[in-house]
């Protein structure tokens, strides 16, 4: 379960010497600055190690600043508080016909028995199939966020979040938007981990700093526009002034959220650009 909401809640040149391009920003004004670096939430064990420029962040971050605790001690006993449809419910007596076919299918498909998701909450269904898909490609090891989130503990660095453990379980587990979209989004993204390819194809760029989810969330924003206001655009535009706060502190932070968190028009490196803050991708000679 806890891997399930860790989803929830992605080059080398060379010019006499080789400089990798990550998915790390500075952004600043005068001479204060910050670092964002965007997240694979969940990664594989060959992986690692992560691009040198996360760790020139973290070292020079006083503060690392994510998107939730996904370490509550109570994440278990909260996310089946609300994971779970009401005494007597199932997805088919609560969803329509084609909904529920739509979820029945993907469970077959993934080989996963339609009795383990059969009494949950669709979006909570709906991630348990996805967490299942994942594994297929060993999608195991926590992600870029986690592993900064030990190391900080590890070095007794604050950690402090961008929004609650809470909000992100209620997000799935309640569905604040249209479910037909919902359902539909999920399960066409379900169907492209079918293929590892897509997956190291999207490693890759995310290791190039190139905006690998872009096209997609431009085609989310038209197809789907409840799940990627929701998903999205709501939380970009909430976590904007506490970004501002950070970067007009004394101190310097490193904030890592997910990967698609910072592209388009309402991404955040977009919109702290618009506010007049420099944006530079950070770059450390190998």
């Amino acid at each position: 379960m806890k891997k399930i909401i860790a989803m929830i809640t992605l080059g080398l040149i060379s010019s006499g010497y080789a400089v990798s391009q990550t998915s790390v920003w500075k952004i600043s004004k005068g001479d204060r600055e910050i670092y964002i670096g965007g997240s694979v939430h969940l990664l594989r064990p060959n992986d690692f190690p992560l691009p040198k420029e996360f760790d020139v962040a973290f070292a020079k971050a006083s503060t690392l600043v994510l998107e939730a605790d996904v370490k509550d001690e109570q994440i278990l006993t909260k996310v089946l508080s609300e994971s779970m449809l009401p005494e007597g419910q199932t997805l088919k007596s609560i969803l329509t016909e084609k909904q529920y076919q739509a979820i029945y299918d993907a469970a077959e498909n993934t080989e996963l028995s339609f009795s383990m998701i059969e009494k949950m909450k669709p979006g909570m269904a709906i991630m348990t199939l996805t967490s299942t898909q994942l594994s297929k490609i060993n999608l195991s090891v926590g992600g870029v966020d986690i592993y900064y989130y030990d190391k900080a503990s590890s070095k007794n660095k604050n950690v402090e979040f961008l929004e609650s453990i809470d909000f992100q379980i209620d997000l799935i587990c309640n569905l604040p938007f249209n479910v037909d979209e919902f359902i539909a989004y999920s399960l066409n993204d379900l169907k492209k981990m079918e293929y590892e390819t897509e997956f190291e194809k999207m490693i890759d760029d995310w290791r190039q700093g190139k905006a690998i989810a872009e096209d997609e969330i431009k085609e989310m924003r038209h197809l789907y526009p409840s799940v990627y206001k929701a998903m999205f655009s709501d939380r970009n535009y909430k976590w904007l002034p506490k970004i501002k706060k950070y970067i007009e502190s004394d101190d310097t932070e490193f904030i890592i959220v997910g990967s698609a968190h910072l592209w388009g028009d309402d991404g955040l490196l977009n919109l702290l650009k618009k506010e007049g803050y420099k944006i530079g991708q950070l770059r450390v000679k190998n």
